[in-house]
C-alpha cells in the first residue's frame, strides 16, 4: 500500500509543489484539497490522486476529505497548508476578515486533525504537518491577525504532540519565511527577488516526511539568508 497523504490548499502556492513533488515520486496516493479546480487540474489525471474540491473551512469540504480518506483505509500523513492573509494595518481589519482567517489558517486545521487523528491513533503511526510562517514564531507588524492564527496553530501543534507521541504519531510545526508563491507576494516589505524558491522549501519538506518514524522533527524553521 502507497502512503496515504492529505493536503490541504494544494491548488496553488506550496501545497502545489508538494503535491508535484511526491507525485513523481511515485510511492504515494494523495487526496489533494483546494478551491481553484484549474490550480488542480495538474493533477487530475493521475490514478494516485483524489481530488476534494472546496473551501476547507467548510464542514462539507471535511466530511469529504474524511470520506476520501475512509475509501483508502489509512492515513499516514496529513498536511494542513491552507492558508490566507490580509496584509494591512490591524485597525484597517474588520470582523468579516477576522473570522475568516481564524476559519481556514486555525480552525479548519485543527477540525481536519480531530476528524482523522482517531485513524492514526487506531493505526499507532502517522505525521501531522501544520504549515505554519516564520508569523508564527515572532510577531510582524500589518500581519496581526495572521500572527495570531499562527501562533495559534503552533500551540495547537505543541499542545497535540504530547498526546500524540505515546500513540507514536509525530506533529511538525513548518515555520518557513517569505517564499516566492502568491501568498507571500502580497507582502510588499519583502522585494521579490529575496522570496524563497518553493521548490527547495519543498525538497527540505519532503526529506523530512520520509524521516525515520522513529525520529520527530518537532519544529522546522527556514529563514531567508537575505533580509
Amino acid at each position: 500500500m502507497k502512503t496515504v497523504v492529505v493536503i490541504t490548499g494544494a491548488s496553488s502556492g506550496l501545497g502545489h509543489e508538494i503535491a508535484k513533488c511526491l507525485l513523481k515520486k511515485g510511492n504515494y496516493s494523495l487526496i489533494l484539497n483546494g478551491r481553484n479546480k484549474k490550480g488542480l487540474a495538474d493533477f487530475t489525471d493521475s490514478p494516485d490522486v483524489t481530488i476534494v474540491l472546496g473551501d476547507v473551512a467548510k464542514k462539507t469540504t471535511i466530511d469529504l476529505i474524511e470520506n476520501a480518506v475512509s475509501e483508502l483505509g489509512q492515513i499516514d500523513i496529513l498536511i494542513n497548508n491552507a492558508g490566507i492573509t490580509f496584509v494591512q494595518p490591524f485597525v484597517k481589519n474588520t470582523e468579516k476578515e477576522l473570522d475568516e482567517i481564524i476559519a481556514v489558517n486555525l480552525k479548519a486545521p485543527m477540525l481536519l486533525t480531530h476528524r482523522l487523528y482517531p485513524m492514526m491513533v487506531k493505526q499507532q503511526s502517522g505525521l501531522i504537518v501544520n504549515i505554519n510562517s516564520v508569523a508564527g514564531k515572532e510577531a510582524k507588524a500589518n500581519h496581526t491577525m495572521y500572527s495570531a492564527t499562527k501562533f495559534g496553530l503552533k500551540g495547537f501543534a505543541d499542545a497535540l504532540r504530547l498526546e500524540a507521541k505515546p500513540n507514536r504519531i509525530r506533529v511538525m510545526n513548518f515555520h518557513p519565511g517569505g517564499i516566492n508563491t502568491d501568498l507571500y507576494r502580497n507582502m510588499p516589505e519583502i522585494p521579490k527577488e529575496k522570496y524563497m524558491d518553493p521548490s527547495k522549501i519543498t525538497a527540505i519538506l519532503v526529506h523530512l516526511l520520509e524521516t525515520d518514524p522513529s525520529i520527530a522533527p518537532d519544529e522546522i524553521v527556514l529563514n531567508r539568508m537575505t533580509k
